[in-house]
């Protein structure tokens, strides 16, 4: 066993010489100097940078004089430049006009509404009044649910269902009470009692403004205008201060008249 031992650590031992000469004998094979190289670099550098420096010193000096004369020149020319300075402006005019408008304004009192008072009556009156209506309707359609026919009979309920919806639809719709002329005119009303209001915008020279302060004079309907007299229209014209002579320059009578007869105007009420 020992001397098996010994024969390994002799075959290692020569091993590590055997590599240690082969590696001196490939060093020394392909070892090169790079001494001499980086000496005749460093003298080929100094050379190069001694001749570019020799050369930069060789060429002229710039002369910056007129450059610097330039800049002198403008630097004067904006320093002569005088901007005017703006003068202050006196807003206590404006100040004033504006707290007169403001003072205007809030002494403006707009008219007080209508009085609905009797039309709100008249309506509670005919609700209170259509009730009755209402309740025998119902007791009606009990009656009706509770009939039982034959089956070999056959019984046409349709008529009796459509007096029944006709009646239900007067009662959830009653009519609108017919609009009163009012006091000290011919056709002026005191509310638009005969159907939708025509649009008046349609007639040249009356913008929305103006139709709602018609609508406050009693003027909802063409053939309302259609129908004025010169009376009638200095009355009117009277009662629209703000847009006096309106009403003759703009021909609003002859303009109401062709309106009135187109299809979407609201028909004139027949009288009974």
């Amino acid at each position: 066993m020992g001397f098996l031992l010994a024969k390994i650590l002799f075959l290692l031992a020569l091993a590590a010489a055997c590599g240690a000469l082969f590696g001196y004998w490939w060093f020394r094979r392909h070892y090169e100097d790079v001494t001499l190289e980086y000496a005749r670099s460093r003298d080929e550098w100094a050379s190069w940078r001694r001749g570019f420096e020799a050369r930069l010193a060789a060429r002229p000096e710039v002369d910056l004089q007129p450059l610097r004369e330039q800049l002198a020149a403008v630097d004067e020319a904006v320093r002569s430049i005088d901007v005017p300075i703006p003068e202050r402006v006196d807003l206590a005019s404006v100040h004033a006009r504006l707290d007169e408008i403001e003072t205007r304004i809030g002494d403006i009192r707009l008219p007080a509404p209508s009085d609905l008072g009797p039309t709100e009556q008249r309506l509670t009156a005919i609700e209170h009044a259509l009730l009755p209506v209402q309740t025998r309707l119902d007791e009606l359609e009990s009656a009706v649910r509770a009939f039982r026919v034959a089956p070999s009979q056959t019984v046409d309920l349709g008529p009796v269902l459509e007096r029944l919806g006709t009646l239900q639809s007067r009662l959830e719709n009653p009519p609108a009470p017919k609009a009163a002329v009012r006091a000290g005119s011919r056709n002026l009303l005191t509310h638009p009692g005969h159907g939708k209001p025509d649009d008046l915008t349609q007639i040249k020279g009356v913008p929305k403004v103006l139709v709602r302060r018609l609508h406050r004079v009693g003027v909802f309907y063409f053939w309302q205008i259609a129908e004025w007299s010169a009376e009638d229209v200095r009355y009117v014209d009277r009662k629209l201060a703000a847009y006096k002579g309106r009403i003759e320059r703009d021909a609003w009578v002859s303009q109401a008249n062709e309106l009135a007869a187109t299809p979407s105007a609201a028909p004139r009420p027949t009288e009974h």
